[in-house]
């Protein structure tokens, strides 16, 4: 066995040890735990809406117009007799899905530009910056609300539009990960037995590089999540009757006076759903890197 292969080996056991390590750290740091469980629930609701919520979020009792919570109608409803704890049941399947799916489109472009200018660097480097530069000049929501009103309002259009404006900090983040390993012994000998430029990226240095990766994507979920309700809420997101949260806190906003459930409850839900994001996201960071830990 040569040199590099037992190189490669080693760092295949340290990988799973990592992998080990870092669970157990997350098992004991309740605040992550607290966090994932909170989420893992709303994911569950959000999947299985069908069988858990009460009513379809579509289904309409006119003898029940803006009816305060009760038995019958736990959350209220709103003014067209629409159950609200049905609506966001169900509607996590859009915000939840809306933050995850922007994450990762955001995260895969943004690993693919951010490895070429790392690993390349010259006038590759200098092209990618730039535009990064001209992005992160514009604010987070102006920027996607000038993109939703460019490409127009709708599901897919809000996935693209949140995910473009995540691209820039996603690449300055592989960038800087990428340059400080890019000196390592175990690159330079994958270049002596000829390994092309893309092996070496995406087989030996995306691998040991990816714990930071992880943590800026799982934080990044819970900003979208909040981007996504933000453009809903403006008439730029996903439309009604899709129950997503932005657009239920919309269409609330006239009643808060009269019924401010219609408001508060989709608000708990947004707020509850981000924060169980960036509490698993924090203890996720702690795990991956003790010593960032405060």
């Amino acid at each position: 066995m040569t040199g590099y292969s037992m190189g490669a080996a080693a760092r295949v056991g340290r990988k799973e040890g990592i992998v080990i390590q870092t669970i157990r750290r997350l098992r004991t740091n309740s605040t992550a735990m607290f966090g994932l469980i909170v989420l893992a629930l709303l994911i569950l609701l959000s999947v299985f809406a069908p069988v858990i919520a009460p009513y379809h979020y579509t289904e309409m009792d006119m003898l029940q117009l803006n009816a305060a919570p009760s038995l019958k109608h736990l959350f209220g409803t709103d003014s067209l007799g629409r159950d609200i704890l049905s609506r966001l049941i169900y509607g996590g399947r859009y915000s939840i899905f809306l933050g995850f799916s922007a994450s990762v489109l955001s995260m895969a472009a943004a690993i693919v530009l951010g490895s070429l200018a790392g690993y390349f660097g010259g006038w590759v480097d200098n092209v990618v910056l730039r535009i990064c530069d001209v992005v992160q000049a514009i604010p987070g929501i102006l920027l996607s609300i000038v993109i939703s009103a460019v490409l127009g309002p709708g599901f897919f259009n809000t996935i693209l539009a949140l995910a473009i404006g995540g691209i820039p900090s996603g690449i300055r983040l592989t960038r800087a990960q990428i340059l400080s390993v890019r000196s390592e012994e175990y690159l330079e000998a994958a270049a002596s037995v000829n390994c092309s430029s893309m092996r070496i990226m995406f087989r030996h240095i995306l691998p040991n590089i990816l714990s930071p990766l992880i943590v800026g994507f799982t934080m990044g979920i819970g900003n979208t999540i909040m981007l996504a309700s933000s453009l809903s809420f403006i008439g730029l997101g996903v439309q009604p009757p899709a129950p997503e949260w932005g657009a239920m806190l919309s269409a609330g906003r006239d009643f808060i006076r009269n019924y401010p459930w219609q408001i508060i409850f989709p608000g708990i839900f947004v707020f509850v759903t981000v924060l169980s994001i960036n509490l698993f996201g924090d203890g996720l960071r702690d795990a991956l890197d003790p010593k960032m830990k405060k």
